[in-house]
């Protein structure tokens, strides 16, 4: 059996889990929850079905303030355990985006959709939304990294980064 990678595109799409009028991506409505350890502290997520998801999680310090239109300083590890359940703000940017956060200038968070966290080796795809660097949010529906997570056993991380003046 061909890995994913060695498909062509038209063995790709007969091989994504969609059928006529319905989808095969329906899960269960009630999470399960899931701890992990990092390096800043621990991490709480969401388990759906076969798919585990950690939503709105930094990647460095606050970018306001006295650090703007400066490099982002390094995150600070956190007591306890940090919930990774809703998503992080986006940048602030044009109009308000429907059914996302509100905007803030604290807007470093990453999205990570994968089917377990059971330390088992799976490949990462990064992925940084589009917008030309003036609108965007890895919060965007389009955006969600949970098909191609479960489809292909792979490990799916979104960013929401600066954007615009402050970017």
């Amino acid at each position: 059996m061909k890995s994913w990678i060695e498909l062509s595109r038209r063995e790709l799409i007969a091989a994504l889990p969609i059928t006529l009028g319905r989808t095969v991506f329906a899960q269960p409505a009630a999470p399960e929850y899931v701890e992990v350890k990092t390096s800043h502290g621990r991490l709480r997520g969401a388990k759906t079905g076969n798919l585990t998801t950690f939503k709105g999680i930094p990647y460095a310090g606050s970018v306001s303030g006295a650090s703007r239109f400066k490099a982002a300083p390094p995150l600070k590890p956190w007591d306890g355990v940090r919930d990774a359940l809703a998503f992080g703000a986006p940048s602030l940017q044009p109009g308000q985006r429907r059914n996302e956060p509100a905007q803030a200038e604290d807007c470093l968070f990453l999205n990570v959709w994968t089917p377990a966290a059971d330390n088992r080796k799976r490949p990462v795809m990064f992925y940084s939304h589009g917008g030309g660097f003036t609108s965007g949010s890895a919060a965007s529906g389009y955006q969600d990294g949970g098909n191609l997570a479960r489809t292909f056993d792979v490990v799916v991380v979104a960013t929401n980064h600066r954007l615009g003046l402050v970017g």
